[in-house]
């Protein structure tokens, strides 16, 4: 007997399936009774009839054996297990793809859409894969296909399609088979079996079937004693007439698809509507959705549509109405279902805010494997094979924790070495074939306080020389082998002696100990599917590659998932919209409501579009046809939606965020819209945050979680929650004293006491200008860096401060070797030059921090780039020795304590009258002087790698105090440089080392009559000095004797020109009189004893600079402690405006209190 139960989405029609099947199980216990359902409902369906089954025979404990409840998969299971017939090894996914790429390997030359090897990747593979499936599960004869109805690119896919299909099934032959096999199998097995006719089948909760389980319903329905189908459609009634675009035409199609077959096969059948029910809110939103009903005010109040300021408050506002509801209204966990169209949107807020609450929940999204250690493990093995002993991949290797040597006696001790092998490893550049040596070769380059320990350096070395043995020996032992039998054992045999499997099953059983089941089956089961894998790569090899055999593994486990039992019956649901769920749920939560991702659209195509699909099922001469799966997901948008809205008996809640993650904005779903107008529902809006006394009852759950909003609203003027966070501290007191002291932070830093600033830093500073300068940035980065000595961790990498360190050295280099070889540098050759160049690098790239960065080839290149910098650069200074008096006299000149230079003190009294003491030391890149006509002039060259002028606002401010510095230093010493003499200061230049371009097409390369500026003479432009120039025409012909000819430019300072009149025209703001510069050095002793005295008093502030678009945090590493906010009242910028030359005079005069005009 066939029956067909039709009803609403409203009607419980699988509380009907259950019951018939159960009464008919107890009336005869001696046939057997199948409830087939989607597999995602199987347990609850079975906990649901095993409790009717109880109530049935007034007992609290049954057992069945003929009674079964199964998914289509486990029901092919059931019948074949008994069956005298070989059940083949079935292929993993992985496997079968790795297959097909041998055979369109083996048959490239005969393919037409995988010409090259390029066209020939994993994603197109499995596209044919789901492809061949289809073919199969169709029924189709690829040789009866009519191809007069095909266009060109369905032609081409069908040819290729049947070649790899004919040698796919021929290789699977009776050795291994699909994933669909078992319901192939099936199928065969019902066909000719003949004891189907004392068993009842029923089927509930399918809208759809794929080919094969409409085939094995169509052979049950015909064999058995029974069958019952349950359907929900539209109006609860059969629509012979049903077209695509209908509500309901997918499962009416379906109905109509059993029909035809029951009708050409003279089977009777029964169809029997579900009683209606149309007074409960459910069925009247029904209704409404479906268009088959009037509005009524009961849905307004049964839907609850809510618009959540993020997917934070959205998950909230779910935890906190399942926590009041169980907490006032007697409902149960198990009463609540939260269904999302994108679950994984959600995952870091859903399930964190529920444990907050104490919500017990069962989250069914499937737990990919592809993160658990072993697959991380055996992905970084794949990489280090593809790349060598690349420093990521070995420590992430060593960080899964799976292959700890037996000399550790924790884990928590070999963790350490790991960290501080990776410091060690990133500070010397170590990577690729480095990594073979012993790590003693690299403390030379002196870079990190290990490298002066030499027994922690000998134990993380033992920790080095373990791993990089191991791996070698694995790979030298599979580099040759073909055998994949062989190749194999070597694999398992390289984890098993590594301990892999024991540490996995030290997991399981400390996971086991603490409880958590779910997380102790994880080991279990990803050693189980390693397993599989592997059995599946021996099915399939026929001769080893290690990179096949690693991208079998790695592809299989990323389609693998953890199995999951709920931990509790009595738990909120946690599911994904458009999956299968029971009705027995009071309330039920819609989140992620928004136009991205409902309805849910599927526009990627598999091997076929949609418009291939047509043409083939209309070209096909059999019976068989393939099913377009993207259509029907697509037709069935709104009946799955209307599922959705069925679930529930006492309320709906639908909702979306308006930004997501990125803070860019989110549109509710035209679904969201439609509920909107058709209920009148009022909108509900969740805040992340409270804002006033009517949202405090909108936030509270339990004390833990409520903590921090009434903390955020206890100063709030118009609240009052004062006897609330009483209630608070009564149950968690102390949490709750923390969390509201916690509440009166204010991100400011304390200052020191005099006493303790002492301590850190003595009565005597001894400092550099540029540490200084770092005060008057931010005065907590000072402290930070150089009252306590954090420091970030050092990676030796060719970044731009050692890109700077390089150019420094190679000019320190050069002028020292001239000095060295009594060379004169305007008579040298540009031979020459070039040769003492080439020295020079070689001296340098012997260096410990250089050689290690060497051993990159990438850096070889930019060292390369750089070099070109410095020929630039040098070649330049060369073209204009014969243009200035000056010759390079110092390099790298190191002026203060116990130097030949002395450096600049700084004293005064505390108000405590005790003397307190700055000493200044510091280096100067470059001094060239120059003796013209008994005189002795000097000048200060500091190279820079990008362009820098002396900014007159960071002056002013202390943060550019380096140049006036060096001229103070020069005028302090000027015995030693003038030999006695007195010494003539011409200025203190920045030295651009660039090779920097400009665009063609840039406004600043294109002259007034439209033709380009000639290039070479505006990138000379760049090398030219700036800086600080004392404005002396005397001095300045002395040493540029160019200049004394009428309207001469300067070739070697920026902007110097001499006018039609005779005078000389002098930088607006970086040249200054030899009064002015008294002035401007005054300022700067002002500004460094009043640093000093403000960080022996112990003085902090959080106060970062801002100029412009440039702040003191840009390249700052202690960004993460300051946890600067400028939205706070408390963290503002210390701002800086740009001036000119007069502003900062009188400035400084008034600073100084000094009267006169400039």
């Amino acid at each position: 007997m066939i029956n067909v139960i039709t009803g609403r989405q409203v009607d419980n029609l699988q509380n009907e399936i259950i019951d018939q099947a159960v009464r008919s199980y107890y009336q005869d216990k001696t046939h057997d009774v199948f409830i087939i359902v989607p597999n995602h409902i199987k347990f609850t369906t079975e906990v649901r009839a095993l409790s009717k089954l109880s109530v049935l025979t007034n007992k609290k404990q049954v057992a069945v054996n003929k009674l079964h409840i199964l998914s289509f998969s486990r029901l092919a299971w059931y019948f074949l297990k008994d069956e005298a017939i070989r059940l083949p090894q079935i292929l993993d996914d992985a496997a079968s793809v790795m297959l097909l790429e041998q055979i369109v390997t083996d048959y490239q030359d005969e393919l037409k859409l995988f010409q090259n090897k390029t066209q020939i990747t994993s994603g197109a593979l499995k596209q044919m894969y789901e492809a061949i499936l289809s073919v199969r599960a169709g029924n189709i004869e690829l040789d009866n296909i009519d191809n007069e109805k095909l266009n060109e690119e369905t032609r081409y896919k069908i040819h290729d399609l049947q070649i790899v299909y004919d040698e796919f099934i021929k290789r699977l032959s009776e050795k291994f088979a699909t994933k669909d096999e078992m319901q192939l199998l099936l199928n065969e097995f019902l066909a000719k079996s003949n004891n189907l006719s004392k068993m009842d089948f029923y089927f509930s909760d399918f809208s759809h079937f794929s080919l094969q389980e409409l085939t094995s319903v169509r052979l049950i329905s015909k064999k058995a004693n029974n069958t019952t189908l349950a359907f929900k459609t539209k109006i609860g009634k059969i629509n012979t007439n049903a077209e695509p675009g209908d509500y309901d035409y997918v499962v009416q199609r379906t109905i109509k698809q059993l029909e035809h077959f029951w009708q050409n096969q003279e089977l009777d059948y029964q169809c029997q509507e579900f009683p209606l029910s149309s007074s409960s809110p459910s069925s009247l939103l029904n209704g409404i959705w479906t268009k088959t009903g009037n509005f009524d005010e009961q849905v307004s109040k049964f839907l609850q549509p809510v618009k959540a300021d993020s997917r934070y408050a959205e998950a909230y506002f779910v935890a906190r109405t399942i926590y009041q509801q169980v907490a006032l209204n007697n409902y149960r966990y198990q009463d609540f279902l939260v269904l999302a169209p994108n679950l994984s949107e959600y995952e870091t807020y859903l399930t964190p805010i529920l444990r907050q609450n104490n919500i017990p929940f069962f989250n069914d999204l499937q737990k990919e494997m592809k993160y658990h250690p072993l697959v991380v493990a055996v992905e970084n093995l794949q990489q280090i094979f593809n790349r060598g002993f690349q420093t990521d991949n070995v420590i992430a290797l060593m960080k899964t924790q799976l292959f700890i040597p037996e000399w550790y006696k924790s884990s928590a001790r070999f963790q350490n070495d790991v960290d501080l092998l990776e410091n060690f490893v990133l500070a010397h550049g170590i990577k690729g074939t480095l990594w073979t040596k012993p790590l003693k070769n690299f403390v030379d380059a002196n870079v990190i306080a290990l490298d002066k320990s030499e027994q922690e350096v000998e134990e993380l070395d033992h920790l080095r020389k373990y791993f990089v043995d191991i791996l070698s020996t694995f790979f030298k032992n599979l580099e040759d082998e073909k055998d994949p039998q062989t190749a194999v054992t070597i694999f398992w045999n390289f984890l098993i002696k590594n301990r892999v499997a024991k540490r996995l099953e030290a997991w399981r059983k400390e996971a086991n100990d603490a409880g958590d089941l779910q997380l102790a089956q994880q080991p279990e089961q990803v050693w189980s599917t390693l397993n599989d894998l592997l059995k599946d790569y021996l099915l399939v090899a026929k001769e080893f590659s290690l990179e096949q055999f690693f991208e079998l593994l790695i592809s299989g486990f990323s389609e693998a998932n953890f199995s999951q039992i709920p931990s509790t019956l009595d738990a909120v649901n946690i599911s994904e919209l458009g999956m299968v769920q029971g009705q027995d749920y009071k309330q039920v939560f819609i989140i992620g409501a928004t136009s991205s991702n409902l309805p849910q659209i599927e526009k990627i195509p598999g091997f076929f579009s949609s418009e291939n699909l047509e043409q083939l099922n209309d070209g096909i001469n059999t019976s068989g046809y393939l099913e377009d799966q993207q259509k029907i997901n697509n037709l069935d948008q709104n009946y799955q939606f209307g599922n959705a809205l069925s679930l529930a008996s006492d309320k709906i809640y639908i909702s979306y965020p308006v930004i997501n993650t990125a803070n860019e904005q989110l549109e509710p779903s035209i679904f969201y819209r439609q509920l909107l107008r058709l209920t009148k529902a009022e909108e509900f809006a969740q805040h992340d945050l409270p804002t006033n006394s009517d949202d405090v009852l909108t936030f509270m759950t339990n004390p833990e979680a409520s903590l921090g909003y009434l903390t955020y609203l206890k100063d709030k003027e118009d609240v009052n929650v004062d006897s609330l966070l009483d209630l608070t501290e009564k149950k968690i007191g102390k949490v709750t004293q923390n969390v509201v002291e916690g509440s009166n932070f204010k991100n400011v830093p304390e200052d020191l006491s005099p006493e303790l600033a002492q301590e850190l830093y003595g009565n005597r500073i001894e400092t550099s200008v540029s540490q200084l300068e770092t005060y008057y940035q931010n005065s907590f980065e000072y402290f930070l860096n150089y009252g306590l000595h954090l420091k970030k961790r050092f990676e030796n990498e060719l970044d731009v401060i050692q890109a700077g360190n390089y150019y420094h050295e190679t000019f320190d280099y050069l002028v020292k070797k001239i000095k060295e070889k009594d060379l004169n540098f305007a008579d040298l050759t540009e031979e020459k030059l070039a040769e003492l160049l080439i020295e020079i690098r070689e001296e340098l790239k012997e260096k410990g921090r250089y050689r290690q960065l060497l051993n990159d080839p990438f850096n070889k290149y930019l060292f390369h780039k750089l070099d070109q910098t410095t020929s630039n650069v040098a070649y330049y200074w060369h073209s204009n020795a014969n243009k200035t008096a000056f010759r390079p006299q110092y390099s790298e000149l190191s002026f203060g304590k116990n130097q030949r230079v002395d450096g600049l003190s700084y004293d005064w009294k505390d108000d405590n009258n005790e003397k307190k003491v700055v000493d200044l030391r510091g280096k100067m890149d470059r001094v060239d002087l120059a003796k013209v006509n008994n005189r002795v002039l000097g000048e200060v060259i500091d190279y820079k790698s990008s362009a820098k002028k002396f900014d007159l606002g960071l002056f002013a401010n202390g943060i550019s105090m380096q140049m006036i510095s060096y001229l103070e230093v020069l005028k302090k010493n000027n015995k030693f440089f003038a030999q006695g003499k007195d010494l003539d200061v011409l200025g203190a230049f920045y030295q651009n080392i660039t090779s920097s371009l400009d665009r063609l097409s840039s406004d600043k390369m294109i002259l007034s009559n439209y033709q380009i500026k000639d290039l070479i003479k505006e990138s000379t432009k760049k090398l030219m000095y700036n800086g600080i120039l004392i404005a002396d025409e005397e001095m300045l012909d002395l040493i540029e004797p160019g200049m004394e000819k009428a309207r001469a430019t300067s070739e070697l300072y920026n902007s110097v020109k001499r006018k039609a009149n005779g005078d000389i025209s002098w930088p607006r703001n970086q040249s200054f009189t030899p009064d002015q510069l008294e002035l401007l050095l005054a300022y700067n002793s002002y500004l460094i004893k009043n640093a000093g005295s403000e960080i022996l008093s112990g003085k902090i502030k959080l106060d970062p600079y801002a100029y412009g678009q440039q702040t003191s945090l840009t390249y700052s590493d202690f960004k993460d402690i300051f946890f600067f906010d400028a939205m706070l009242k408390e963290n503002n910028y210390h701002k800086i405006k740009a001036i000119d030359k007069k502003t900062l005079l009188n400035l400084i005069k008034e600073k100084l209190n000094l009267d006169g005009d400039e």
